[in-house]
């Protein structure tokens, strides 16, 4: 049992002071020139710079996934995007063959009208990004008007569909997110104002 240790132990401290007596061979010092106390030392040393450098790795390879992550779901969010823009473009394709009621009268269908402070907030809500929520005293603070005007234009909005209601409140106010038909608008608003 004695000698089981003792081999144990031999084996443990010589694979500590490998390294430095790697660092002791390659720089000369070998066999009498060298300490006990330089080689532990040295080893120390030696397995310190290796835990600096794999924590390094570490977080390089942590925050590369982070990277790849985010990537993936925009990729995710944009494809899905185009997947939803494809079904609505060929539904009102679909529609356009279909006949339509002799019933309804064109003046019946209701329209919806956006005005300056609607296209302010679904444009402040689109540069938030996919996913990202926002309430009136947020944007009553970027565009400088009162929280209870910008509050009317969410309503009118989510209403609409354009945006959908999150749980949760900021400062007594509810949050709200872009919804896919939001961002198809301000997509298609934004290409006709590049065309123009």
């Amino acid at each position: 049992m004695d000698t089981v240790l003792h081999d144990l132990g031999h084996k443990i401290y010589g694979a500590f002071v490998m390294p430095g007596d790697v660092v002791l061979s390659t720089i000369g010092i070998i066999g009498d020139d060298r300490s006990v106390v330089m080689l532990v030392v040295l080893s120390l040393a030696v397995w310190f710079l290796v835990v600096v450098a794999a924590s390094i790795v570490i977080k390089l390879i942590r925050n590369a996934a982070r990277i790849v992550g985010a990537l993936i779901r925009t990729v995710m969010f944009r494809m899905s995007l185009a997947v939803g823009n494809f079904k609505t473009k060929m539904i009102l394709k679909l529609r356009g063959f279909l006949p339509r009621r002799a019933t309804r009268r064109a003046d019946a269908i209701p329209t919806v009208e956006f005005d300056d402070l609607d296209f302010a907030v679904l444009r402040s809500a689109a540069a938030r990004g996919p996913g990202f929520t926002t309430s009136a005293p947020e944007l009553a603070e970027q565009l400088t008007l009162r929280p209870a005007q910008i509050q009317r234009s969410l309503d009118k909005l989510s209403q609409n569909r354009m945006l959908e209601y999150v749980i949760g409140s900021t400062d007594g106010f509810d949050n709200y997110r872009l919804s896919q038909l939001g961002t198809a608008f301000v997509m298609s608003w934004e290409r006709q104002g590049a065309r123009q």
